[in-house]
């Protein structure tokens, strides 16, 4: 073999070969997508539940009142006849020996607007707001009172007094140490009871009713 025969050949490309494409090796093909590392998936993540499970819309009014069985009217009507008329209150000091009320008060509303707005002592307000007086025996039993704070009550506890108000300060009072004959108003217990008549006056509710589970 010839020194020229074993010399590589070595062609040289012109511009011509670059127009016609003729350069010897292919073009890459650019349609092709450029090769990406593949996409890692993230570790698994542990997510807390959310308090109270999922968020659930607010019901709509229509949605309130179908679900309460009845009109808004309806549900107001019987809310309005379940307002209780009375309530039951334990009159300061005379409690049994086990604790429990030896003599209720029945309570009422109060509808004397001219006296609460000028002022009314806490005596009068609750002679005004009782509607009976309940004297409990010791086994339970109760006996009604009649005429609650007046003449019938006086005559029982031995006192002669002319108005309800001061006959409520003398059955709610304790004996003064000094002169078991005399009697002290009880004002922190006459201020406490008018205060829990005020309460339920306020609430509407029975709370008797509540405290026995009915």
């Amino acid at each position: 073999m010839s020194a020229d025969a074993e010399r590589a050949t070595v062609r040289i490309v012109t511009g011509d070969d670059h127009e016609t494409g003729n350069t010897g090796f292919s073009q890459p093909d650019l349609r092709e997508p450029e090769a990406r590392p593949p996409i890692t998936p993230p570790p698994p993540q542990e997510l807390e539940n959310d308090l109270g499970g999922p968020a659930v819309p607010n019901p709509t009014p229509d949605q309130l009142v179908e679900a309460a069985g009845g009109s808004v009217a309806q549900r107001m009507r019987a809310r309005f006849e379940a307002i209780s008329a009375t309530e039951e209150f334990a009159v300061p000091g005379w409690e049994l020996d086990d604790g429990r009320p030896g003599l209720i008060l029945e309570a009422r509303a109060f509808g004397d607007r001219k006296a609460f707005n000028q002022g009314i002592s806490n005596e009068a307000f609750i002679a005004k707001s009782t509607n009976r007086l309940l004297f409990v025996n010791d086994d339970g039993s109760r006996d009604v009172i009649k005429g609650g704070w007046g003449p019938a009550l006086a005559e029982i506890i031995g006192v002669k007094v002319g108005k309800a108000a001061d006959l409520v300060a003398l059955v709610i009072s304790k004996p003064d140490p000094n002169n078991p004959d005399v009697r002290i108003p009880n004002v922190a217990g006459i201020g406490a009871l008018a205060t829990e008549i005020v309460a339920w006056a306020h609430s509407g509710k029975r709370q008797a009713e509540e405290d026995m589970g009915e």
